[in-house]
């Protein structure tokens, strides 16, 4: 609806190093004031902070955007052992074009659970327009869900949620205990799904996409999600799952150099998940029957991921994407996996995260880090280069 967060960013607070002086220095920055090395420090600093130019302390918003009055939440589920693989095939298809079309009020959140979980749920949040009264929101709400739940009933028969939705963002600690729709305050309707969860290790991966799945991934995402990996118990992964998130709208009216995050013609954003617990005491996870648990969750999550975009290389990498699918991959769910200094791909990993932000553009993070950062004091595992 408002696009992202980055994008209604006015200033900044930073407290940088100055290596010529052998100081650190607070500094104020925007896009109005400074002289052009600031701003691009500004620039940078909507989407790449991370660690990688110095340590943030305030963020300043000109303007923010009405909060709507009312949202209204709907969640359809469907049981694993009633979704046939056409059926399955049906329901990304049909999916991929209903958030292709959606209108900016709306949201949605396919939870693409293991099989363990015994359930695939969807969550849709439809806000209130504004000017629009309750009864007037409430109406056209229940008017776009009865045609949601046409859509989509031709798949396979719908049925309740016998669990909270897992999965982060969007940990639904509440149950939709019927079919019908839930007409809530704004701030109810944010509550219910803004819980971080259950406090337990977890591992995240991300894709962008431009357009719905192609045949070949929606097979491996159907094979990956019914695998059963060898030393883990029966329902391991239970709260494993591909989570794809409504995206466009507002986010995709700024270009793509508008701020480091060029991903700006995305309709679907995919979060890949893994979480598991253990009763490692303290600094003894790495214990063997702890690390163990733990490396199993990897490797399915990372065979997962790889196999879904081998084509391009086991990456959604849109540089291998002759038909323009998937789009690189977000950086606020760091993966290691992508590449990193130490085993010499940090290249690859930040081209997927910043595509032609990152060092091809006429401004991108490599010479602003060498800016403002030329001894790399500020430095971690996937921190922007200086060279």
């Amino acid at each position: 609806m408002h696009g992202l967060t980055v994008d209604h960013l006015s200033a900044v607070d930073i407290v940088t190093w100055d290596a010529a002086q052998g100081q650190a220095k607070l500094r104020h920055v925007s896009e109005q004031i400074g002289d052009q090395a600031e701003r691009d420090l500004f620039w940078a600093l909507r989407g790449a902070g991370c660690g990688n130019f110095g340590v943030i302390v305030r963020y300043y918003f000109a303007t923010l955007p009405d909060a709507p009055d009312h949202a209204t939440q709907f969640t359809l589920a469907w049981d694993w052992e009633k979704i046939t693989k056409q059926a399955f095939d049906q329901l990304l298809d049909e999916y991929a074009d209903f958030v292709a079309h959606m209108p900016n009020t709306d949201f949605s959140l396919l939870k693409l659970n293991q099989v363990e979980n015994t359930q695939i749920g969807l969550l849709v949040q439809i806000a209130s327009p504004v000017g629009a009264s309750f009864q007037q929101h409430c109406q056209q709400a229940e008017t776009r869900i009865q045609s949601l739940q046409q859509r989509f009933a031709a798949i396979a028969p719908a049925t309740v949620l016998r669990r909270p939705m897992g999965g982060h963002p969007g940990w639904i600690n509440t149950l939709h205990a019927s079919l019908s729709a839930q007409h809530l305050t704004y701030l109810e309707a944010l509550q219910t799904v803004n819980g971080s969860g259950p406090n337990q290790f977890g591992k995240y991966k991300s894709a962008y996409m431009n357009k719905g799945f192609p045949q070949n991934q929606k097979d491996e995402i159907y094979r990956w999600l019914h695998d059963k990996p060898e030393g883990l118990a029966a329902d391991a992964l239970a709260q494993s799952l591909l989570q794809v998130d409504s995206y466009g709208g507002v986010i995709n009216e700024r270009s793509s150099s508008a701020t480091p995050v060029p991903q700006r013609s995305s309709i679907m954003k995919l979060q890949y998940q893994t979480y598991w617990n253990n009763a490692s005491a303290p600094g003894q996870r790495h214990q063997s029957r702890h690390q163990e648990q733990a490396q199993a969750h990897l490797d399915w999550i990372n065979g997962f991921y790889q196999a879904v975009y081998a084509e391009y290389g086991g990456t959604p990498n849109p540089e291998q994407d002759k038909n323009g699918v998937v789009d690189g991959c977000y950086y606020n769910y760091p993966d290691c996996e992508l590449g990193t200094h130490e085993n010499g791909q940090i290249d690859q990993a930040m081209q997927l995260y910043f595509k032609e932000n990152y060092r091809s553009a006429p401004r991108n993070l490599v010479q602003v880090k060498q800016r403002w950062d030329p001894q790399d004091y500020f430095h971690h595992a996937q921190s922007i280069p200086i060279k």
